[in-house]
């Protein structure tokens, strides 16, 4: 059941508070008259760790965010608890996004337009006003970097166990390889370094549970509608497998 608490925000540090079942002055600037929820909505869950996210989040200046917090008592156990449950909110460096709110009561980040690419953003709060949350973001540009995100092999030509199953890539730069995804299991990892004006491509490995000794990491890359395609570049072949697979990735 959603109470009406309303929040407070306070722009010029970048904070909202929102003591439980008090109503409390809105800033009009930013329009948040939204309910933020509190008591028997907000499960107890005990002395958990609360995340908004595992991994560095990737976005864009001037991109909104959802901040959905969850918590774990093992890894990659993601279990979800109420948006609107999330108070006391800031962000560093303080200029670096605002807050508002959701029809839901849902925090929201909006990171500053003109924002550094490559600036490393922190975000924090609490769930219930007593259980700290936070996450980490990086900020790119998708013309810099348009590879962030998710990929898979197209595995229509690839030997048995071969194809990459999760080849990620984030706005700070970094990438990770995983032929068979478990929980918050990786190959390996690797930072990268592309040249969007020449298309090429490179990467270094930084660590891993399974690095292939057979790996190419210079060459080209591109995007072709919603295919990645690598040129002379090879992510290597499992142990799994008996050869690898060279086939384009897909989102």
């Amino acid at each position: 059941m959603k109470h009406a608490v309303f929040v407070s925000l306070i722009a010029a540090g970048g904070v909202i508070s929102a003591p439980a079942c008090q109503a409390n002055p809105v800033d009009p600037q930013e329009g948040a008259r939204r309910a933020v929820l509190a008591g028997e909505a907000c499960p107890a869950v005990g002395d958990k760790v609360f995340f908004f996210w595992m991994e560095p989040k990737s976005a864009e200046p001037g991109e909104t965010i959802m901040l959905q917090p969850y918590w774990a008592d093992m890894p990659g156990g993601y279990n979800s608890v109420p948006a609107g449950c999330i108070g006391n909110l800031n962000v560093a460096p303080a200029e670096a996004g605002h807050f508002s709110r959701d029809e839901a009561g849902a925090a929201l980040l909006t990171i500053s337009p003109d924002l550094d690419v490559g600036t490393r953003i922190r975000v924090e709060g609490t769930y219930r006003g007593r259980h700290p949350i936070g996450g980490p973001i990086a900020v790119f540009s998708a013309e810099q970097n348009p590879f962030v995100g998710y990929w898979r092999q197209d595995n229509e030509n690839c030997p048995p166990n071969s194809a990459v199953q999760e080849l990620v890539f984030t706005g700070g730069g970094e990438l990770s390889v995983t032929w068979t995804p478990f929980e918050v299991y990786k190959d390996y990892w690797a930072a990268f370094d592309y040249d969007p004006a020449t298309g090429n491509f490179s990467f270094e490995v930084e660590g891993g549970n399974q690095t292939p000794e057979d790996i190419v990491t210079e060459g080209r890359a591109r995007i072709e509608g919603n295919r990645l395609i690598f040129e002379d570049i090879f992510l290597g072949t499992p142990r799994q497998a008996k050869s690898g697979c060279r086939d384009d990735f897909i989102r």
